[in-house]
């Protein structure tokens, strides 16, 4: 959601500390009773842990806000309730039911009673964990458990924010939140016939327009360009790539650019072959501009420092 501060939420008056602590196994004990079975580890290498973790609740939604510095692995099998993942800091990476996911902030990831689960957490992370009573799942799972592209999803991460709004400021009408957020799940198990023929009439065409648009912008991340020149090299407005966009990804064109060239960074800093590049000079491979800003962006999406990604994989961890 845009303008959703993540530190603003862990000073607001409706969610509760529950653990606020560097001891492992007092958060290993706190996450046992929202994941169902686990197990989990500090990875070697991983900073000094630290867990913050806040509690609130609308109507028949529990949501959890936590924050935490230390590289964790998990393996769990999800209880009799499902879970809304909703990474805002950091990376998730899971293999659910075998099959690997890895949302980022922006994305989400939804688990469902049964579901199997071993992921890893980046250095840091930041998130929402919104837990969904069973009978909210009711129906046949969808092809997979990571919610992205597309208006059903994003609409579904959208009430999965506001929610955790509600759950944390308590405006008037906040159990609105929790009804927008059932109606959303419905759609995702069961979408509607309207919602079906929408998707057809239209659903494809916009989806083709953000994927040509998204290839033309890794073709070009090198370089500087403007929304204007994306647009004429689409041949489409502005404002049309600004909407697909928008239902597509839940963000604008822009943002995806900067999404995308703090993604190639990543891989740069990943390959052995560019160790004799400076971090500095890996930015402007990448089309970003070398300074603290974007190590910031940097950290605020992977997790981690561009120098920390580097050191990783050149020690193996």
């Amino acid at each position: 959601m845009a303008g959703l501060k993540p530190l603003q939420l862990f000073e607001a008056p409706g969610l509760s500390t529950v653990l606020r602590s560097d001891d492992f196994g007092a958060w290993d004990s706190l996450v046992a009773g929202t994941l169902g079975h686990h197990r989990s580890r500090l990875l070697p290498g991983s900073p000094p842990f630290k867990a913050h973790i806040r509690w609130g609740a609308v109507a028949e939604f529990e949501v959890l806000l936590l924050h935490g510095s230390g590289r964790v692995e998990l393996q769990r099998q999800q209880g009799g309730h499902g879970v809304l993942w909703l990474p805002l800091q950091g990376l998730t990476q899971e293999w659910v039911n075998g099959v690997e996911r890895v949302a980022e902030p922006g994305m989400a990831l939804l688990f469902r009673p049964g579901d199997a689960m071993q992921g890893f957490t980046s250095d840091t992370i930041t998130g929402l964990s919104i837990l969904i009573p069973e009978a909210c799942l009711q129906g046949a799972a969808p092809p997979s458990p990571l919610l992205d592209q597309g208006p059903v999803p994003r609409r579904l991460i959208a009430a999965g924010l506001q929610l955790a709004m509600a759950a944390a400021w308590r405006p008037e009408g906040s159990e609105h939140a929790a009804a927008a957020l059932e109606e959303a799940l419905q759609h995702w198990s069961h979408p509607p016939d309207s919602v079906r023929r929408r998707e057809r009439l239209t659903g494809c065409r916009h989806r083709e327009t953000v994927a040509e648009a998204c290839r033309w912008m890794e073709a070009h991340l090198c370089r500087r360009f403007s929304l204007e020149e994306l647009g004429l090299a689409m041949d489409l407005s502005v404002r049309t790539l600004q909407y697909g966009f928008r239902e597509q990804l839940g963000r604008s064109p822009m943002a995806e650019l900067k999404r995308r060239r703090l993604r190639r960074l990543r891989q740069l800093l990943q390959v052995a072959d560019h160790d004799h590049h400076s971090v500095a000079e890996l930015m402007q491979a990448a089309g970003l501009l070398a300074c603290g800003a974007t190590a910031a962006d940097y950290g605020r999406c992977w997790g981690e420092s561009p120098r920390r990604t580097r050191q990783r994989r050149t020690m193996g961890l």
